[in-house]
């Protein structure tokens, strides 16, 4: 991945000092494994930042992408998901959903099913008072995010009496 990284830093520096744009050319394309394999020259790359002094030698910073923000728990879909659960889950068979993506949007409907009854039974013990109980239930049902703002809830009124 860091390989890749240098690489595609080199290549920026070395188009960024040279007007004529520079491409990769096509040696050979081959049917491997039911997939096309495809191997491309790239062109010379030459590195003239910084010189051959090491103190004069400076880092190529490299573009750092954030990993998506996922929820934990199973069961709360993203927005693609539940674009897939309303189209496909109950689909008839004229609707235009693949039978994977039919048993998918079952999968993931049951899992929010299963999520939303986690939730709402946990609100229930939070509501009686059963913190303990709560906390127990979500970690029970393996909903990480649930069982902490169910920790959340209940700390928060012994905080706000202090």
């Amino acid at each position: 991945m860091v390989e890749i990284g240098l690489i595609l830093a080199a290549s920026l520096a070395f188009q960024q000092a040279q007007p004529q744009p520079q491409t990769a050319t096509l040696e050979s394309c081959e049917y491997v494994d039911e997939r096309w394999v495809c191997r491309y020259r790239l062109p010379e790359i030459q590195l003239v930042d910084g010189g051959t002094d090491p103190a004069t030698l400076r880092p190529v910073p490299l573009p750092v992408s954030a990993p998506p923000s996922e929820s934990p728990d199973p069961g709360v879909l993203s927005e693609a998901e539940v674009e897939l659960v309303a189209r496909c889950a109950e689909a008839r068979w004229l609707s235009l959903c693949f039978p994977s993506q039919r048993t998918e949007a079952r999968r993931l409907r049951d899992q929010a099913r299963a999520y939303e009854a986690a939730r709402q039974r946990v609100g229930v013990l939070i509501g009686e008072g059963d913190c303990q109980a709560a906390f127990t239930h979500a970690l029970n049902g393996g909903y990480l995010g649930l069982a902490r703002e169910a920790q959340a809830l209940c700390t928060a009124p012994a905080d706000a009496a202090e």
